[in-house]
């Protein structure tokens, strides 16, 4: 039974507002915990994991270009990929992350650029994010969860299912199904075996930063050790991909619900609850930060690609 898009939109709607009333009735049965908590709001560390934060994002979209580079197409400026992306990354909270794709493929076309390569291109990207945010979290947050079990055995099994991923058959797998769930059209992946597992580990290079980031933010506000930095790379990690995996605007709701789980083994309950709705409004921050700058020293609009002829007569 398929439903009609307004039913679709009211489930949306209240699958966010079941996972806010979750997060929030949290708040509210732990509120004498929270105040009583031992909070240290330190503006300068809060400063710097935004900066951090803005940072991996803009690295990110240097990973999207390297994917970039795997497709026949005429050479893109890092600038001009810089603004598709921040703009259009801001797209994913109005409904859905859908849009973020769809208004990247509206400014491309601004830009002289293929819809259908940037389109192909942000889902290999986000395919790619997300199986290496998978094995982050195998690695740091499997032995607390799963402590019973060879958990090092089970972190090594992901990530050699990861590396088997990133072949380029599975790859034009998923793709080949893009066109019928997003209706739109789509490119094959013409990266080797070797290129998908150089960019997965790029993109293992981002959670890196991205957990170092928001060890800083949670730094920031709470009393943590740095002994957690690992975990908390865990935990970002694996709330994003929760968020992503769900039809909502941005993940909004079930990312903080996750991530307020996620967080019990270091933060008390209504603490981890306030700590994962900061998270959102830390990340809608450095996006906003993010956009402002690339508008700021792109200007003149975006710029089109150079002639593929150009590329290969380069360096």
């Amino acid at each position: 039974m398929r439903l009609s898009p307004g039913w679709k939109k009211v489930a949306a709607a209240l699958l966010v507002a079941a996972a806010a009333w979750f997060v929030f009735h949290t708040i509210e049965d732990n509120w004498l915990q929270i105040r009583d908590y031992p909070w240290h709001v330190d503006p300068l560390l809060l400063c710097a994991s935004i900066a951090g934060l803005v940072a991996v994002l803009a690295w990110g979209v240097f990973v999207w270009s390297r994917v970039l580079r795997r497709f026949e197409h005429p050479p893109v400026r890092l600038a001009t990929l810089q603004r598709i992306w921040f703009l259009s990354n801001l797209a994913k909270y109005i409904p859905g992350s859908v849009f973020q794709f769809v208004t990247a493929a509206q400014l491309s076309r601004s830009a002289g650029l293929s819809a259908a390569v940037l389109l192909t291109s942000l889902v290999v990207h986000t395919s790619l994010s997300m199986v290496a945010a998978v094995v982050v979290s195998a690695w740091t947050l499997a032995p607390g969860l799963f402590p019973a079990l060879p958990t090092t055995w089970m972190a090594a099994g992901v990530t050699a299912a990861a590396v088997l991923i990133v072949h380029p058959r599975v790859l034009n797998t998923v793709l080949g199904a893009i066109p019928r769930l997003l209706k739109r059209d789509v490119i094959g992946w013409n990266g080797s075996w070797a290129d998908g597992v150089v960019l997965l580990g790029l993109a293992l290079v981002s959670w890196t930063m991205y957990g170092g980031a928001y060890y800083l933010f949670v730094r920031s506000l709470t009393p943590v050790s740095p002994a957690a930095v690992p975990v908390l790379t865990g935990v970002n990690a694996l709330a994003f991909v929760a968020g992503v995996l769900t039809p909502l605007p941005g993940g909004l709701g079930v990312r903080e619900a996750a991530m307020q789980q996620l967080l019990l083994p270091l933060l008390p309950a209504g603490v981890a609850g306030v700590i994962s709705v900061a998270a959102r409004l830390w990340s809608v921050s450095a996006e906003l930060i993010g956009g402002a700058l690339v508008l700021a020293f792109t200007r003149g609009g975006l710029q089109p690609a150079a002639p593929l002829a150009e590329e290969r007569a380069g360096p």
